[in-house]
């Protein structure tokens, strides 16, 4: 009897033990996945260029007729339907470009709040914040190319939109956030 009651008590601590070190390894990798979001979150796929953000006109950008919507940014190179932002929601935008020599590539915005020189991923996808989207499509409103994204600032202010295609900046487009 007492070598079946230390049997049960040993298969019953190497049983506690084994459950421990499954636990820990479930709770390691739970921790190294939100480090992984994270650090995919402060990956930012583009090169930016300090010139680029202190040489920043914090106007906002002017409004301007392109087919049948009025477009916010930079006439005949890029612009988005014209609409509010308000901080911390969700809106869908459509950017337009104009050019013979658009760049290739995916949309990346990266997002400048005036008085600081902190950037953060301006573009959401299922409500996440992302740096890229899609590549844009196109021609349509009178524009060469165009793509739909989601937009959400943190933030209420004024903001700097630096606009990527690819690896290469296109322009900006300076908007107040509500």
């Amino acid at each position: 009897m007492k070598h079946l009651l230390v049997i049960v008590i040993l298969f019953s601590l190497s049983a506690c033990s084994i459950w421990e070190k499954n636990e820990k390894q479930a709770q390691n990798a739970e921790s190294t996945a939100s480090v992984k979001e994270m650090s995919d979150i402060e990956k930012i796929p583009v090169k930016i260029d300090q010139k680029v953000i202190s040489h920043i006109n914090w106007e906002v950008s002017p409004v301007f007729q392109s087919g049948n919507y009025k477009m916010r940014g930079v006439p005949n190179k890029v612009g988005f339907i014209d609409a509010p932002f308000i901080a911390n929601k969700d809106s869908k935008y459509m950017w337009h470009f104009w050019g013979d020599s658009i760049p290739e590539g995916e949309l990346t915005i990266v997002a400048v709040k005036k008085g600081s020189n902190d950037i953060a991923p301006a573009l959401t996808l299922g409500g996440k914040t992302v740096w890229t989207t899609g590549v844009p499509g196109g021609p349509n409103n009178g524009a060469d190319a165009h793509i739909p994204s989601n937009m959400r600032l943190g933030e209420s202010g004024k903001w700097a939109l630096l606009v990527y295609l690819g690896k290469t900046y296109w322009d900006y487009v300076v908007i107040d956030v509500n």
